[in-house]
């Protein structure tokens, strides 16, 4: 007989399974692996939350800082973005997922932050945002391979500091909206501090922290992760676009609601309970938490519609990341980069359907995607879990 992957719908995340890395318990690397964990989740979250956050959030003071219009720093940070998810995927298929990549990655990332904080010519801030994006690539996926190889809870820490980094850079935007170059300084500085740190802490065993070979996860897990990237790629911006055109809550005031709907995920993802079978319905939630902030009246509602998508993708995704370092540990990095690209997909899909039918109609639109996401990921597909095995009669039973 032969080893199936699960399903959403029939999975059980309490059910044990061993690390992918086999020496990952062993007595000797004890508060070393928690630093090194930690250091590296710090790093990617300071690097792409924290400094690409503001980045994304203060293309307008940026523009006027560099003497070019808004829009052009946007479409830079979207070329950084997408030049990340190469720079990821290339390191994915032809290189080792390593604590070394995360140190190197982290430390050009920081650097290349920096830069761009400092400078106010457009040709050098444009090298320096380019390369920051390419080296966040790599960091981001490194960071994660390292938190699947440590165990299931690294997963919420991974989660939790990722939502509290937007939080954080909706605050250091805010902040700083008069001068945007001094929170990215900040959130490069740590960055670089983090990706040195982080590969101080393995020197000795720096080779440890490896993946292996890549595996495709079950199709239904898939769904999930594609319905988290459309729904938070698609969701973030545009409420910001309402909250800026539709109430006229101009400039630095716009991203204090931000920092109020990105606070909560904090909580939510480390609340117990966190399993598969329930990932169909947190995806229909946050479906619903986007088409409040189409029908909001004020910005209260907005803001409490926006919080409920964050909230609900977080503890979505950290679920479904439980769920694949169970059943098929190789494949997070995959993964990574089908929510990294759904994101985008969902953002350019609110983006132009907002050129053509209004930002709410693009909005509703994008909820009924994620909502057929969420029903394609909750289809029992009769398969179980690796090490169990079924009879040809029974995989015709319903």
């Amino acid at each position: 007989m032969t080893r199936h992957r699960p399903s959403l719908g029939n999975a059980d995340s309490g059910r044990p399974s061993p690390s992918p890395i086999d020496h990952a318990h062993h007595p000797r690397y004890g508060a070393r692996r928690t630093v090194r964990l930690g250091a590296a989740v710090l790093c990617a979250v300071a690097a792409g939350p924290v400094a690409g956050g503001q980045l994304v959030l203060l293309g307008k003071p940026f523009g006027g800082l560099l003497g070019v219009p808004g829009a052009v720093v946007g479409y830079l940070v979207l070329a950084a973005g997408v030049l990340g998810l190469l720079a990821a995927a290339l390191c994915l298929w032809r290189l080792p997922l390593s604590l070394g990549m995360t140190s190197a990655s982290g430390s050009l990332a920081g650097i290349a932050a920096v830069v761009a904080g400092l400078v106010d010519t457009v040709a050098v801030f444009t090298i320096a945002v380019l390369v920051a994006g390419a080296a966040t690539g790599p960091l981001l996926l490194a960071a994660r391979a390292l938190a699947a190889e440590f165990g299931r809870g690294s997963f919420v820490l991974l989660h939790g500091a990722a939502a509290g980094g937007v939080a954080v850079a909706a605050w250091l935007s805010g902040l700083y909206y008069e001068k945007p170059n001094t929170g990215v300084l900040i959130a490069g500085a740590l960055t670089a501090v983090l990706g040195v740190a982080a590969g101080l802490a393995g020197l000795r065993d720096a080779g440890a922290v490896r993946v292996g070979e890549n595996s495709a996860p079950a199709r239904p897990v898939v769904f999930g992760y594609v319905a988290i990237g459309l729904v938070v790629g698609g969701t973030v911006l545009p409420a910001l676009h309402l909250l800026l055109f539709r109430w006229n809550e101009f400039g630095a005031e716009q991203l204090g609601w931000l920092v109020v709907a990105a606070a909560p995920a904090v909580v939510v993802v480390a609340l117990p309970g966190r399993r598969p079978a329930a990932v169909p319905v947190l995806l229909i939630l946050a479906a619903g938490g986007a088409l409040l902030v189409v029908t909001a009246p004020g910005p209260v509602p907005l803001t409490i519609g926006l919080a409920v998508t964050l909230a609900a993708a977080a503890r979505a995704m950290t679920a479904l990341d439980e769920l694949v370092r169970e059943t098929t540990p190789h494949a997070v990095g995959l993964c990574a980069l089908v929510v990294a690209t759904a994101g985008l997909a969902g953002l350019g899909l609110v983006d132009l359907l907002a050129r053509l039918i209004g930002m709410g109609s693009a909005l509703t639109v994008l909820g009924m995607g994620v909502l057929i996401a969420a029903w394609l990921s909750g289809r029992p597909d009769r398969r179980l879990l690796p090490g169990t095995r079924e009879s040809s009669s029974e995989r015709g039973a319903p």
